[in-house]
């Protein structure tokens, strides 16, 4: 009896079961975006093939009609705005006279910038990589850390440290306590992502193209279809231009 029970599996810790389980959630939430992606992509290139043309066309017969209008004296000429030439403040004329951003000899790096880029470069040196992919991982860490040093980013040069020591490869060793550790970091890690994804589908539901889609699910609820009631409304908007245009230009 205790030889078979000592063949038993051992149990998944409870660190391990919640990574798993963040990496499944990731997994199927970048699916959805990436189809809801796919699906906005298709509505927007039927739009801009169906549809798009057929603008383009009316604003044309628009911009004809205003033409032969004001020709005829039917409406009036629209004088163009002038650009505003003057400051309109004495603070506005000194920041003309600013160098724009990036010319001129650039200040000298502060000591707290110099800390830090020290710190980000030890922490992620790698010399210090345990494997080929982190080698990658960190090589890549201080080619970013290198351009926001050069350009005296101290902000992002915080985050790149922030981001790396909540990072699974930050904790070395092989004790249980540093796999735990690891296991901890790495939950934090797919967390964070998965809030960038939440970000992502909100950014990407409130797009006008996405708006469109919800419109049009919910009149094809209704039993008809705006999609195809947006091509009959700009085909009967240019036959009105033509007809107007038709009217009005001298024989």
């Amino acid at each position: 009896m205790s030889v078979s029970r000592s063949l038993e599996p051992a149990a998944a810790s409870p660190s391990r079961v919640r990574v798993a389980a963040l990496e499944q959630q990731l997994a199927e939430r970048d699916r959805e975006l990436t189809a809801l992606k796919t699906e906005l992509l298709a509505l927007q290139d039927r739009y801009l093939t169906d549809i798009g043309p057929l603008y383009a066309e009316l604003a044309e017969l628009d911009a004809a009609v205003a033409e032969v209008e004001i020709r005829l004296g039917l409406r009036p000429a629209e004088s163009p705005e002038l650009p505003d030439t003057e400051p309109d403040t004495e603070d506005d004329a000194e920041d003309d006279m600013e160098p724009p951003a990036g010319c001129g000899q650039r200040s000298t790096p502060s000591v707290d910038l110099k800390r830090i880029f020290r710190d980000v470069a030890k922490a992620v040196h790698p010399d210090r990589a345990m494997d080929e992919a982190a080698r990658f991982r960190r090589h890549s860490l201080m080619a970013e850390a290198n351009r926001a040093y050069a350009e005296q980013d101290e902000d992002r040069l915080r985050l790149i440290l922030r981001a790396w020591e909540q990072s699974p490869e930050a904790v070395v060793g092989e004790t249980p306590e540093a796999a735990e550790a690891r296991l901890a970091h790495r939950a934090v890690e797919l967390e964070m992502r998965l809030a960038d994804l939440e970000r992502e589908f909100a950014a990407v539901r409130g797009s006008a193209i996405a708006r469109l889609q919800r419109r049009i699910e919910e009149t094809r609820a209704q039993g008809w279809d705006l999609f195809t009631e947006m091509l009959l409304h700009v085909r009967r908007e240019i036959a009105r231009a033509r007809a107007r245009l038709a009217s009005i230009r001298p024989a």
